[in-house]
């Protein structure tokens, strides 16, 4: 049935289907209040007007005076919505009476009042009050509203036809220029679908790379990172968090790191490779020297203790799904952060599961911490020496 219709009278449709509910049942909620409030108006302004008048013909009454209970009647019936006014003695005879010819037409409500003078029933009071004035005033917020009503719901169908038309052209010229046929579709969606399920079925086809990196998560936690917001004021923190950042770049550059975001107080990136080998353990170590050396550096420049604990996590991760990739990511977070809280500061701890202390020696110096978990000495002479020239190299960069 879908196909049947374009977007550019579906989506009008909708709308003012979606208005003509809303209208209805507003509608009946506001008529039916609208019926309320005048039927309490009107009972409010009969008891109001009978008690008025109660008090008004009360002495009179008690001294016969018909003239004044006659004034007090007429004036009571100047208001257009009161028919007519009487007043009876005990005996239910008519002792006054005004009464006027309606020129609409009447809906009339009796109010009826004793009239008690001393604990003594001295007569009653009659009212007479047409009630469709006030129903009319209520019904004109109702007919009001139904005008606003229309208008809303007129405009808003005008804008959803224009807006659907323009959009229907759109999609129609898109549709024209992928492959394959549609003519004689006349819903815009259901073409464009259709034309592009070959395109989507040949990339699902595709087999996704089955490649694994061997990634290696370097994490650097400022122990003293509280501390040191509590001495230093926001400038000036801001401006030290700065130079670490760009320090931690500039050394990326050089080792072919990546930055990844890391938790308050953390700094994190990763170095990965196609295969695991010592060779790219070797690389991060020195990634991480290099930045450690260059931060005792801006430590010194700057005269701000800086307690870091550094730790290197490794794991096989899969290329895809690209949410596994991230999943093995934030797994290696957790074992750095478990890690950091064992380590002391200044300490750099690698984590291997691959490699033995003995197999490691050829790349560095460590000692055993804890099963599967090392930390580095140094290195040999030779590699000091490049790490060295590497460092002031950094160092004449940041600083």
């Amino acid at each position: 049935m879908h196909r049947q219709y374009s977007m550019a009278n579906k989506l009008p449709a909708l709308v003012l289907s979606a208005c003509l509910i809303l209208g209805l049942f507003s509608w009946i909620v506001l008529y039916s209040h609208a019926a309320s409030v005048s039927k309490e108006t009107l009972q409010e302004k009969g008891e109001l007007t009978i008690s008025q008048l109660v008090e008004l013909v009360r002495a009179p009454l008690f001294n016969n005076d018909t003239i004044s209970i006659q004034v007090a009647l007429q004036k009571v019936t100047e208001d257009p919505s009161i028919i007519s006014a009487s007043v009876e003695d005990v005996d239910g005879q008519l002792v006054a009476q005004s009464k006027k010819s309606p020129l609409e037409e009447v809906v009339a409500k009796n109010f009826s009042r004793n009239i008690v003078f001393q604990d003594t029933l001295a007569g009653k009071v009659l009212l007479t009050i047409n009630s469709r004035p006030i129903e009319k005033r209520f019904n004109q917020v109702v007919r009001n509203w139904l005008l606003l009503w229309v208008l809303f719901s007129g405009a808003c169908t005008y804008a959803t036809f224009k807006f659907a038309e323009q959009l229907s052209r759109r999609i129609r010229l898109l549709t024209k220029r992928l492959p394959g046929g549609s003519d004689n579709i006349v819903d815009e969606i259901v073409a464009l679908e259709t034309r592009l399920q070959p395109l989507l079925a040949k990339g699902n086809d595709e087999e996704l790379p089955e490649t694994h990196y061997y990634c290696s998560l370097v994490t650097a936690t400022i122990k003293n990172r509280q501390r040191l917001e509590s001495q230093l004021n926001r400038q000036n923190m801001t401006l030290l968090l700065e130079k670490i950042d760009y320090c931690t770049l500039r050394t990326l550059e050089l080792y072919g790191g990546k930055r990844i975001e890391g938790s308050n107080g953390c700094i994190n990136f990763y170095i990965r490779s196609t295969q695991l080998s010592k060779q790219h353990l070797l690389v991060c170590m020195m990634a991480i020297y290099s930045l450690q050396q260059l931060l005792e550096k801006l430590s010194e420049q700057t005269g701000i203790d800086l307690e870091i604990v550094w730790t290197l996590c490794s794991e096989n991760l899969p290329a895809a799904p690209l949410f596994q990739y991230h999943e093995g990511l934030d797994k290696l977070k957790g074992q750095a952060a478990v890690l950091a809280e064992q380590l002391e500061d200044g300490a750099i701890g690698i984590q291997s599961r691959e490699y033995d202390i003995e197999q490691l020696s050829s790349i560095a110096r460590f000692l055993p911490f804890s099963e599967d978990c090392f930390v580095l000495q140094g290195f040999p002479e030779g590699r000091q020496l490049l790490l060295e020239k590497q460092i002031q190299h950094l160092a004449s960069i940041c600083f």
